[in-house]
């Protein structure tokens, strides 16, 4: 149908993407940043909470992990879903289920009660992130791609400073109702998410056929395009997408990831802690604030590294020089935890390695990844990969020497030196060569993809 449509000249071409972005990366920024700021709120609670219910570092590092193992399992089935019924109304439907267990956690009494409500947490949440990213596949050329999954990823540390210093202030000055502040940090950080999800549901189309601000011949442009760099048409059964977990290169990639996450995860988990015993006298706001600092540097290094990615040519060097530099910082902190000001700026070193990483790594990915393979393929990736949010609060809590967290951070460590040889090894393999290894080098899935299937 599309390709009787006349291309648009490239003045259009630049216009339409404009509008797609003013219409879609808002929403998709805001739902990311309140999601991670429901994910990192319990390292700012625990700074109340682990007084109040008795938890150690070692537990809190356990009660941190379980999530993970709830969203491991959870992911591909919720992108298997996100297909049946179409973005708007899953992505709705995990906000609503994500916001209320987030406020439910700021009510629990005990630490089963946590491990309970984190557990939810893992299920009601699974399938965002690698939800959004197929979003954006649908949309989007491989070169318009990284600037949209840079919206996505500079979400995550704006929203770790506003948890920061939101939390940091809530624990110091919030206790209405005769409640414990650090359950307000619960509570007050979930109801975004209810409010949000109605917004989501309003305005985000499943894809482009689907978008009442586009005329007809954008549409059929847009439409045309992604089809063009999809290629030919691939079979899309269930039996089809699972042969995604068979494929060596997606286990490859979600190796990657999986290493990477106890990084990522042991580094942001723990940051408050690792704040707090960078220097004992600071308060919950002091240490709020301070825990800001990295996370200002890691939003310049999102927007460089999205920018950078627009060559795809640069990912290769960007994925790999973003894992030095986190492993760098991570190994800075653990030298210098009796020195504040060089800690301080070991923990920025690793904030700008951790999400410079991200766009670039995804762009890549969905590079690398069939069209055949998308929904299955990129949830494997990532759900196999936040795994590593298991491994990663929980080595750190149990490496932990009492209140020495930082002792806990050679796991994490060891394991992005052991991302770096994966990643290497990865880009070394090349693009594919054949339909065999099922990845051509530039793909996307179908416009359609998102939508309802009759």
């Amino acid at each position: 149908m599309t390709s009787n449509q006349p291309d648009l000249s490239p003045d259009e071409q630049r216009a339409a993407l404009a509008k797609a972005f003013r219409r879609l990366l808002p929403i998709i920024f805001l739902a990311s940043m309140v999601c991670y700021i429901d994910r990192a709120n319990i390292g700012y609670a625990q700074l109340g909470m682990g007084a109040e219910l008795g938890i150690t570092a070692a537990t809190y590092g356990t009660i941190a992990a379980v999530f993970f193992i709830a969203y491991f399992i959870c992911e591909v089935p919720s992108n298997i879903l996100l297909e049946r019924f179409g973005a708007r109304v899953w992505i709705t439907r995990i906000m609503v289920t994500w916001g209320l267990v987030t406020v439910l956690t700021g009510f629990v009494n005990n630490v089963n009660m946590l491990y309970a409500c984190r557990i939810l947490l893992g299920i009601a949440e699974a399938g965002f992130l690698p939800g959004m990213v197929l979003y954006l596949t649908v949309w989007f050329r491989a070169r318009d791609r990284a600037v949209a999954l840079g919206a996505l990823f500079v979400a995550q540390p704006l929203a770790y400073i506003i948890a920061g210093a939101g939390s940091g202030l809530i624990l110091d000055h919030i206790d209405w109702f005769g409640l414990s502040s650090w359950r307000w940090v619960f509570i007050i950080s979930g109801i975004p998410a209810v409010l949000l999800s109605v917004v989501v549901f309003k305005v985000l189309p499943d894809s482009p056929a689907k978008a009442p601000w586009l005329n007809d011949r954008t549409r059929a442009w847009m439409v045309k395009t992604v089809e063009a760099e999809r290629g030919p048409a691939v079979d899309k059964s269930l039996r089809a997408e699972l042969a995604a977990l068979r494929d060596s290169r997606i286990i490859h990639l979600a190796a990657v990831f999986l290493t990477y996450g106890v990084g990522f995860y042991g580094f942001t988990l723990f940051l408050p802690l690792i704040v707090k015993q960078i220097n004992p006298s600071y308060s919950a706001t002091n240490i709020g604030f301070v825990s800001v600092v990295p996370y200002i540097f890691a939003v310049a290094a999102v927007l460089g590294s999205a920018r950078l990615a627009r060559n795809t040519s640069h990912l290769s060097v960007l994925t790999v020089s973003s894992l030095i530099v986190l492993g760098a910082g991570l190994t800075g902190v653990v030298a210098f935890s009796g020195r504040p000001g060089f800690a301080l700026v070991a923990l920025c070193l690793a904030a700008i390695g951790t999400f410079a990483f991200l766009p670039a790594i995804w762009a890549l990915s969905t590079l690398r990844i069939a069209p055949a393979y998308a929904a299955v393929g990129i949830a494997a990736v990532n759900s196999i990969g936040n795994l590593g949010g298991f491994f990663g609060p929980y080595l750190v809590g149990q490496g932990s020497i009492g209140s020495n967290v930082t002792a806990g951070l050679f796991a994490p460590i060891v394991s992005v030196a052991v991302a770096i040889v994966l990643l290497v090894l990865f880009v070394l393999r090349g693009a594919p060569q054949s339909e065999g290894e099922a990845l051509p080098v530039e793909t996307s899935v179908q416009p359609t993809l998102l939508g309802k299937r009759g």
